[in-house]
């Protein structure tokens, strides 16, 4: 948020001191969204009790130092209000170093020792440091996020658990490893902490938000909706935050408050987590707000820092863990380094050497790894004779520590990064692909540039790989690249009617050219390789899954009780699939076979009457009575004694409350249950504002069914050439829910966009729809046409 120098400035006046009553309504804001739950634990009362002195000492500023407030206009357009600490007086040297409770005689530093161990008064008398940062974000949420000064100032939160159950790397048993969603009695920290590798800090230092793969640890899904999806980072073997952030929107909604619930329920969250995040998931994780680093860093470093490159040590404090003073520029942390990386500074106890970055054990051996889980509740510091980071007397990191942590790091690096997809050789493939389709279906040619670009070189792009993006490829656009061909002498090109563009229409296919003949024999053997039919025409392809909405029924309880029906059989307890079972959703035949089982129960078959059945008092009430605002515009009852059976089970039907199930096909997996009819998705196309002959597209409504609509944002964009928007608030349109976005797009897309997101290309001439990876029931597509738009024409 503040990785741009002067970013903490923007627009900002004068700093205004806070007044004592706003101290104290702020200090009360602080503590509550640090912590939550109930000061019961007695174990737990001194390091709480010494954090809250600590945050009164920083906010009320009783001992020294003021309070002050900025306003800011962040770089992504939002108000903030940054808070700010002024510097303490001068400190009494008793508190400037570690206390030697903290440190056992065994060269070990224990949890509780570190915990009891850090400052009770504001420890920085040298600079003004940003403590908290008051903004709103883009659905109008206001957080209150304290920064990196305060949270240094503060003990380290516990580790969120592993991904893997191998890793040992967490400082102590996890804060989620014994905690439940309900166990609230302690009290503790409200943001949790995730865990990444050393190497990836210096991505963070220079500005970059936290990508999925690079998490090695993830909280709970309550943990998180506690803390509002604001959490800490820390690296492995350095428990201090390096930056404070939110959890991506669609991460956190999609892993807090899953549409189809959390099936596996608390004990299976961790492997939703996996689906989700760590090595080879693409995506950012975590939105950076504050880190080491940025531009809030810099400007709170000391001036002596700034002047000499160096700082006096003579009456600051030091902060326990980090082996430095907090005056140092770098919040008293040693493996703190220039605002440009985060080294580890504690040994956790287990043998280094004997477990992998991914917590993996390289030997099989699967009893150092549970001696290594029974050392995390102390935290050891380093050796120093190890080419291990470690820590010196003075608080510095040794030079064998950096070098082997950056030669880590490095191969970390290495392990870990995901081969870019190549678009100059998706370009060629798709381009010599195309081509041999071309000849195969005989099409006529000359051809317009554009439309063999899009509805042919985009349709040959594998839909089981990385789409075509032409600005990533060396050539930019396809006409340098189609002119490259030609003088390969693989096509001829035409020009224009005026003669300016000489890229403009695709004349001929050299048939015997040497490179689009290679190209064929090794597609026909991959095609074959591969068990499809190895022809031009493509490779065999497995079914795509698609969606289809199935009409369900519920009985209403009023008549369930009249009739005296089978309570297991209204409730669907014997429904052939598990997510109907017990839900009362009724296919149409479960529906029939009720009134059927009646009849015959009550033996209503009419003997005067071939095919008709007999209305007892009951069926009567239930099928025929008539609501008392129909008495009043004055409809008039009828109460039959003998009716058609077909007439009475269509009045059964009609009588029936209306649900449906969200299917996926083939399989018939129901992805979704629901009362009444399916909720549509609405593509509305109106004129331009002050343009009678341009038009505009409106979709909303896509996130019922999955569909993220910022993605297909890009993805419209991408197909259809055509600008794109999307929209969380739109002037003079219905408001939508929380989280959901109206897309506004250039131009008349009814049909193009019906056929995207139902995947259905035969609606539609236009190329861009090929390869859909959209599967929308076509009854939940509602298409409406403002008056006077025209329908599209056919072609």
């Amino acid at each position: 948020m503040f990785q741009k120098e002067g970013s903490s400035t923007i627009g900002g006046k004068k700093d205004v001191p806070l007044r004592k009553s706003d101290r104290r309504r702020l200090r009360d804001r602080v503590v509550d969204a640090l912590f939550v739950g109930g000061n019961e634990n007695a174990e737990d009362e001194e390091w709480i009790t010494r954090a809250e002195k600590l945050i009164d000492d920083a906010i009320i500023a009783s001992k020294g130092g003021d309070m002050l407030s900025r306003k800011l206009k962040l770089p992504s357009g939002e108000h903030a209000t940054l808070f700010l600490r002024t510097p303490s007086g001068p400190v009494d040297s008793s508190s400037s170093s570690t206390p030697p409770s903290a440190v056992a005689t065994n060269g070990t530093l224990s949890y509780d020792g570190i915990l009891k161990s850090f400052p009770t008064v504001w420890p920085y008398h040298q600079s003004t440091q940003p403590i908290l940062l008051e903004y709103e974000d883009a659905d109008r949420k206001v957080h209150l996020t304290p920064l990196l000064p305060l949270l240094a100032a503060l003990p380290p939160p516990l580790s969120s658990p592993p991904l893997e159950d191998s890793m040992t790397y967490t400082l102590m048993e996890s804060a989620d490893a014994t905690t439940t969603e309900n166990s609230n009695d302690a009290k503790k920290y409200r943001i949790p902490n995730i865990v990444v590798h050393p190497a990836v800090s210096k991505y963070i230092c220079r500005g970059a938000d936290l990508m999925k793969s690079g998490i090695r640890s993830f909280p709970s899904p309550w943990t998180l909706r506690q803390s509002k999806g604001l959490v800490t980072i820390s690296i492995i073997g350095n428990p201090q935050p390096v930056a404070v952030g939110m959890i991506e929107k669609g991460l956190f909604r999609e892993y807090c408050y899953s549409k189809n619930g959390n099936p596996g329920g608390r004990a299976n969250w961790r492997a939703e987590a996996l689906n989700l995040v760590g090595m080879g998931k693409k995506g950012v994780g975590v939105m950076i707000v504050n880190c080491y680093g940025d531009d809030l860093w810099k400007n709170s470093l000391p001036i002596k820092a700034i002047a000499f490159g160096n700082v006096s040590t003579e009456g600051s404090v030091g902060n326990p863990l980090g082996g430095g003073v907090y005056d140092d520029g770098n919040f008293g942390n040693a493996g703190f380094l220039d605002g440009m990386n985060v080294y580890p500074i504690l040994d956790m106890g287990g043998d280094g050497e004997s477990r992998s970055d991914n917590g993996e054990n390289e030997d099989g051996d699967d009893n150092e790894n549970e001696d290594a889980t029974a050392g995390m509740k102390q935290l050891y510091l380093s050796d120093n004779n190890k080419e291990e980071s470690a820590v010196t007397s003075e608080g510095a990191l040794t030079e064998s520590a950096t070098d082997d942590s950056q030669e880590d790091g490095k191969s970390e690096k290495n392990q870990e990064a995901e081969p870019e997809p190549d678009h100059n050789d998706i370009l060629e493939n798709a381009f010599y692909a195309s081509l041999l389709i071309l000849l195969s279906s005989k099409t006529p040619l000359p051809m317009p540039v554009s439309i063999y670009y899009g509805k042919h070189l985009l349709a040959a792009v594998p839909t089981t790989g990385p789409r075509l993006d032409m600005k990533q490829t060396t050539h930019k656009k396809i006409g340098s690249f189609l002119k490259e061909m030609e003088s390969d002498g693989v096509i001829k090109l035409g020009a224009s009617k005026d003669g300016k563009d000489q890229c403009a229409f695709l004349t001929d296919i050299v048939k015997n050219n040497p490179e689009l003949i290679q190209f064929k024999r090794h597609w026909k053997k991959e095609i074959a390789a591969s068990g499809g039919n190895a022809s031009i025409a493509g490779a065999a392809t497995p079914q795509k899954p698609k969606l289809a909405v199935v009409d369900l029924f519920i009985v209403p309880n009023h008549v369930s009780e009249r009739l005296q029906l089978d309570k297991d059989a209204v409730m669907a307890a014997n429904a052939k699939t598990d997510e109907r079972k017990g839900t009362g959703f009724l296919t149409k035949k479960e529906c029939c076979a009720l009134i059927e089982k009646y009849i015959e129960k009550e033996e209503l078959i009419d003997p005067k009457g071939k095919g008709r059945v007999l209305v007892n008092g009951p069926l009567c009430d239930a099928l025929y009575r008539i609501s008392k605002k129909s008495k009043q515009s004055g409809q008039d009852a009828e109460y039959p004694t003998s009716v058609k059976r077909k007439e009475l089970i269509e009045r059964w039907m009609d009588r029936m409350d209306r649900g449906h199930a969200l299917v996926q096909m083939p399989g018939s997996k129901i992805l979704q249950l629901g009362r009444g009819g399916p909720k549509p998705v609405d593509i509305e196309v109106e004129f331009r504002q002050g343009n009678r002959r341009k038009f505009l597209t409106r979709i909303r409504g896509m996130e019922e069914y999955g569909v993220d609509g910022e993605k297909l944002s890009q993805d419209v964009a991408h197909r259809f050439a055509c600008s794109s928007s999307a929209l969380s608030d739109p002037v003079g349109r219905p408001a939508l829910k929380k989280g959901r976005v109206e897309l506004v797009l250039q131009g008349h897309l009814s049909e193009e966009l019906t056929a995207l997101l139902t995947g259905d290309e035969s609606l539609t001439s236009h190329g861009g729809v090929k390869g859909s990876e959209y599967s929308l029931p076509k009854t939940v597509i509602n298409v409406v046409l403002r008056k006077g738009i025209p329908a599209r024409k056919k072609r």
